[in-house]
């Protein structure tokens, strides 16, 4: 993989996530390239010894960048995917590694634009890799080659966990973990306002739930018993805790969670159609 040249056509903030997380991970710069929309965020990467070519400084950027590249990484909208594969297609090599980050653009899309390349891969990332955190589902194509494969997990396990799974479940592995940061924020949000709501002020509040959940997460890391064990050990029979897990319980949060996943999961069947 160090060896490997690595070029992000679009660096949005799941694009930007993975090449800061690659960076950090320490692949050479010099193997690195990337294009953007303007000028100014192809000017911030030069800063960093990054190769970067805005599309408004030449039309042409995506395959020009493309063209020598070992691992493509398609970090652009779902819609641009596409028409960004039209253009590189005739600058790219045969067996080049091209990885899209959309959610909803199936490897049969990709290939109808590369029909002769065997190693398109679907992935999606979360933006935890922007602190070597992230989660990423990978989910190659039938024809992709055992190295292509490798490449690949190997390119987000530099910023996080990578998991191979089959492309059929991809989409619901974009609502748990893809969405997953969305989840737990919101869930913090809600939680950090309870404490306002009784007294405690903003930064006291940021301090009790953060520190709650990271030490949770913490705590949970270096043992070696379940959540549901964990969880057991804080709630006292006939105490405080108890109390609140039944409220949960009964709130029925499974149903909650399971009725968004679907919502996502629909949403994905929306941008595959269009």
């Amino acid at each position: 993989m160090e060896k490997l040249r690595v070029c992000f056509l679009g660096t949005g903030s799941m694009g930007s996530a993975v090449l800061t997380g690659l960076i950090a991970s320490g692949h050479p710069l010099g193997l690195i390239s990337a294009t953007t929309k303007s000028i100014l965020s192809a000017d911030a990467l030069r800063a960093r010894g990054i190769s970067a070519m805005a599309i408004e400084e030449a039309v042409d950027a995506n395959s020009l960048l493309a063209g020598d590249a070992d691992l493509i990484v398609l970090g652009v909208k779902p819609h641009q995917i596409k028409d960004v594969l039209a253009e590189i297609k005739d600058e790219i090599a045969p067996n080049a590694v091209v990885i899209s980050m959309a959610a909803g653009i199936k490897l049969a899309s990709m290939a109808e634009v590369l029909p002769g390349n065997p190693n398109l891969i679907r992935t999606m990332p979360n933006t935890p890799a922007l602190v070597g955190m992230g989660v990423t589902g990978v989910a190659p194509a039938l024809s992709a080659s055992a190295d292509a494969v490798s490449a690949t997990m190997e390119l987000f396990d530099s910023v996080g966990a990578a998991l191979e799974i089959s492309e059929d479940q991809i989409d619901a592995l974009s609502a748990i973990s893809g969405s997953g940061p969305a989840w737990v924020f919101y869930i913090m949000e809600q939680w950090e306002q309870i404490a306002q709501n009784h007294g405690f002020t903003r930064e006291q509040a940021a301090v009790m739930v953060r520190g709650t959940l990271a030490g949770s997460i913490d705590l949970l890391a270096q043992s070696d018993e379940e959540p549901g064990t964990l969880r057991s050990k804080v709630t006292s029979p006939g105490g405080t805790t108890e109390r609140i897990i039944d409220t949960l319980e009964k709130a029925d949060l499974q149903k909650i969670f399971e009725a968004s996943l679907q919502a996502a999961l629909q949403r994905a069947d929306e941008i595959s159609a269009s």
